[in-house]
């Protein structure tokens, strides 16, 4: 297993996240707590974005479930994901996907590291 920056709840948030979209048959790490809202928030958006890469969903929709899920959540992610909505919007082409891509996968670099190294495992 890759060393991670995450803590244990967010690391049982993302095995959660992939077990509900099916992308993980059973967790590797379980805790006695429960993640918080805004770990599963983030883990949830992180395993759209890793959708994403995969190209099983489309940009728009990564960015609508992130913007759901984010809402209630973490506003400074919300307002940043419907910054992107709005550019995408006016400019729906393969640059401002990159452009976005690059910039929302920095953001989510450790979950989606994990997830790489989780998956990896488990393949």
């Amino acid at each position: 297993m890759t060393t991670t920056f995450l803590s244990q709840l967010q690391q049982v948030a993302l095995q959660q996240a992939l077990i509900s979209t099916k992308l993980l048959n059973s967790y590797t790490l379980k805790s006695n707590n429960a993640p918080s809202p805004k770990q599963q928030a983030y883990s949830l958006i992180a395993v759209a974005l890793y959708r994403f890469n995969l190209q099983k969903i489309k940009w728009s929709s990564f960015l609508k479930t992130a913007i759901n899920t984010a809402n209630n959540t973490c506003q400074w992610l919300a307002t940043e994901l419907v910054r992107c909505q709005q550019d995408y919007k006016a400019q729906p082409h393969d640059a401002v996907i990159s452009e976005q891509s690059a910039f929302i996968s920095g953001i989510f670099s450790e979950e989606l590291t994990y997830i790489d190294s989780l998956l990896g495992a488990e393949a």
